[in-house]
């Protein structure tokens, strides 16, 4: 009866030290993977954005105005030559990252602007050019050339600065929340 009693005292203290590790494990695996996400996400927007010719988003100086708040968005003119697209002959590329809320996805966009359909465009223009039809001033169009994922589990994206551009980050994966931020500063404007 002793040696039952012991038996089942330490079969249930080996369960219980498995169970505490493999939920101490399950816990790390989770916030490495959150990390690597959030990591990858700002290394991606950094190089692009120290490469960028020109920010087309306009940006919030300080993040506290309500009436002005951070964008969870940012479009800038490619700055890498040649393009993948470089087939189309445009001079003017433009790179799109922003946040999916439906799906907690960090998305890139490549597009081009044009003031025809995108499915007949053939002259592409700046995303800030212009005609004149009567009286009447029309804004290019944006179309969109390739979509992919860049990093999920993302709940917030906040963008705002000048010259200086802040990005904070915020990621959660099965209640486990990383906040991540950072400081770029462009090369090329």
């Amino acid at each position: 009866m002793i040696t039952l009693n012991i038996f089942i005292f330490v079969f249930v203290a080996c369960f219980a030290v498995y169970f505490l590790a493999q939920k101490f494990y399950q816990k790390a695996e989770n916030r490495a993977e959150t990390l690597q996400n959030g990591r990858i996400i700002l290394e991606r927007l950094n190089r692009e954005i120290r490469q960028a010719v020109e920010i087309v988003s306009a940006f919030p100086q300080s993040p506290d105005l309500p009436s002005n708040p951070p964008l969870s968005e940012i479009e800038f003119e490619d700055g890498h030559t040649p393009s993948p697209f470089a087939y189309l002959g445009s001079d003017y590329y433009y790179i799109r990252y922003y946040l999916n809320e439906g799906t907690n996805e960090v998305i890139r966009q490549d597009r081009v602007y044009c003031f025809e359909e995108c499915g007949v465009c053939l002259s592409y223009v700046r995303w800030n050019d212009f005609q004149i039809q009567g009286e009447e001033q029309i804004s290019p169009l944006a179309c969109d050339l390739e979509e992919r994922v860049i990093g999920e589990y993302v709940t917030g994206l906040a963008i705002w600065g000048a010259n200086l551009i802040d990005i904070t980050l915020i990621l959660e994966k099965n209640n486990e929340i990383v906040n991540l931020k950072t400081k770029i500063a462009g090369r090329n404007f």
